[in-house]
């Protein structure tokens, strides 16, 4: 069954042990692709085995190469599975991990239980998916490219490098411009 972040979902994740995000931010996931470069931060000790799955397959360069097979305008785009098959694991939900504009999350079928490798950042707000899609991360540049993103775009290559001060700035600048725009 392929793997989509939907619009709504039929099943929701098990939120018995439900915790608060700390939002703060880990690594940072540089993705060149055809368009541009896209950066996002991973929200490692919110969503610590999710993050690690990720990492570790950038670190083996599973995601070189990969393709956006989905883009939904207003909504999504969707990046193709990882070059290297792994067993599905479930849902990293946290109280604070919302699906904003630049939000990047797991995507999956209907069942909780069925994330791998394949991941999508939100073009705009999608509240709906809040508590039923893992949110492991936040776009602090590159939005531009999200933007211009089309189905068969490709990762031409994924890295990781630490979080800086300039990356701190850039993701409070994101989460201010957010604020604002949920006030107006």
């Amino acid at each position: 069954m392929k793997k989509t972040v939907q619009a709504q979902s039929s099943k929701t994740p098990s939120l018995a042990h439900l915790k608060n995000a700390t939002l703060e931010p880990g690594r940072v996931v540089v993705l060149d692709t055809n368009r541009g470069v896209i950066e996002f931060v991973l929200y490692e000790k919110d969503c610590p085995k999710t993050t690690a799955r990720i990492a570790e397959l950038i670190q083996g360069g599973f995601y070189n190469g990969v393709k956006f097979p989905r883009v939904v305008e207003n909504f999504v785009i969707q990046t193709d599975q990882a070059k290297k098959k792994v067993p599905p694991m479930g849902c990293e939900i946290a109280k604070g991990l919302t699906h904003e504009k630049g939000s990047v999350g797991m995507a999956r079928t209907d069942d909780p239980n069925s994330n791998t490798s394949a991941f999508y950042i939100t073009r705009d707000p999608a509240p709906h998916l809040d508590m039923l899609y893992t949110t492991f991360g936040r776009v602090i540049s590159g939005m531009d490219v999200v933007m211009k993103i089309q189905v068969g775009d490709v990762i031409k290559t994924a890295t990781l490098r630490p979080f800086t001060t300039a990356d701190k700035k850039r993701l409070n600048d994101v989460i201010t411009i957010e604020a604002e725009r949920k006030t107006q």
